[in-house]
């Protein structure tokens, strides 16, 4: 999340959480380091990296700070206080790297490392790991779509795309013919898209390992309804179609019907299908039924051109799509004991795995563990009963 959702995630959390009546504490200082990731490579030299800040929802002018030989950099005599937020990136080799969201203590450090990787134009085999589409009724003629990829970077370099002759985008995005309005939302901007024909190839640097891009368009209905076909371009793990209900009606082919799910407080239809090869076709046709037939012919739609315009809307309902995704790829155990011992077992799943792209997995479930057991310190002594029996029903087991 930190390298796709930065600076929209601080605007949108700090406009959403707001921090009012909270005071400046005085200053202190970010104390950063750029460490080389693959074997082998070292830092760019000349490096700079900016510092981004934020005073609730006020941007504060932008810092640069030179990056040392060692990888070192100081930001100092920062504002603190909890009202204040801070981002850092800078660009790499046509790769974009960003920190996630700090603060800074009064008189105090905060201090953060960031990995950079070599670059290679290559192709490594990338693929999504999902891609989820939402279609909500935005108006009686118009649909809103958002759509988050997690696009997975084997090996341990970055990811270049780059157009070769006579060759498709490596990293395309299909989108229904007539869609208008593209809003690009987290992990690739305007600059990094080019549109061509019913999609859009992004040409953004990737980190090894899983990025999230974001974005969001609308859908013209033509007498009520749209159809389409959708054809991931790249081999996906998982494909996911949520539709909103109440006044839209859906027939789908090829995805499997998940029944009623939730999503933002709104109550929505949900297919998939695992194990999705590139350019497999899913048939769609929506419906809305806000209206009478009579006054349907009564009505003209007309679909705009292509634009780049991110919205708010945009940004808050794809953040949100993130947070969806990542409940609903590991739903908690009910029972406190019994969601620790799930995520004691994957983590030393992880812990044994050698592969290199698990590292953000297995923090985010170490992370998830701890945090547990901070809120409930009383399933420790299970856990590690737990743990005692299993040791001792298999002593082999380290």
């Amino acid at each position: 999340m930190k390298r796709a959702l930065g600076l929209a995630a601080v605007l949108v959390l700090l406009a959403i959480v707001g921090v009012a009546g909270v005071r400046a504490e005085g200053s202190g200082e970010i104390v950063g380091r750029l460490r080389p990731a693959t074997p082998g490579a070292a830092l760019p030299s000349d490096l700079v990296v900016q510092l981004d800040g934020f005073r609730q929802t006020d941007r504060l002018p932008t810092s640069e700070a030179a990056v040392g030989a060692d990888g070192l950099f100081v930001f100092p005599n920062v504002a603190a206080g909890g009202e204040y937020a801070y981002l850092i990136s800078f660009e790499a080799e046509g790769v974009r790297y960003s920190s996630d969201v700090l603060q800074v203590g009064s008189g105090g450090q905060s201090l953060v490392e960031i990995d950079v990787f070599a670059v290679t134009e290559t192709d490594p085999g990338i693929s999504f790991r999902s891609l989820t589409r939402l279609l909500r009724r935005q108006t009686a003629d118009t649909l809103s779509v958002v759509e988050v990829a997690e696009v997975h970077v084997p090996g341990n370099r970055a990811y270049l795309p780059v157009q070769q002759p006579g060759s498709p985008p490596p990293l395309r995005f299909g989108v229904p013919d007539g869609a208008f309005n593209l809003q690009p939302v987290a992990g690739f901007g305007p600059g990094d898209a080019v549109i061509g024909g019913p999609g859009f190839a992004v040409f953004a640097g990737l980190q090894p390992g899983v990025t999230t891009m974001v974005y969001g368009y609308q859908l013209a209905l033509d007498g009520g309804s749209v159809a389409f076909d959708w054809a991931p371009a790249l081999n996906t793990d998982i494909a996911i179609l949520l539709i909103e209900t109440g006044q839209l009606t859906s027939t789908i082919t090829g995805l499997e019907a998940r029944g009623d799910d939730s999503f933002g407080g709104n109550q929505v239809h949900r297919w998939q299908k695992e194990d999705v090869a590139a350019r497999e076709s899913f048939a769609v046709r929506i419906t809305d039924t806000s209206l009478p037939g009579i006054v349907r012919t009564l009505r003209a739609t007309t679909a705009d051109r292509w634009a780049i315009f991110a919205t708010i809307p945009a940004v808050v309902a794809g953040l949100a799509l993130v947070l969806w995704r990542r409940g609903w790829r590991r739903r908690p155990a009910t029972d406190p004991a019994a969601q620790a011992a799930e995520l004691l077992a994957e983590l030393r799943t992880l812990d044994a795995s050698t592969e290199a792209d698990m590292q953000e997995r297995r923090a985010a479930t170490k992370h998830a563990l701890v945090a547990l057991l901070e809120r409930r310190p009383d399933v420790l002594g299970d856990l590690r009963r737990t743990s005692r029996t299993s040791r001792e029903s298999s002593p082999d087991e380290p």
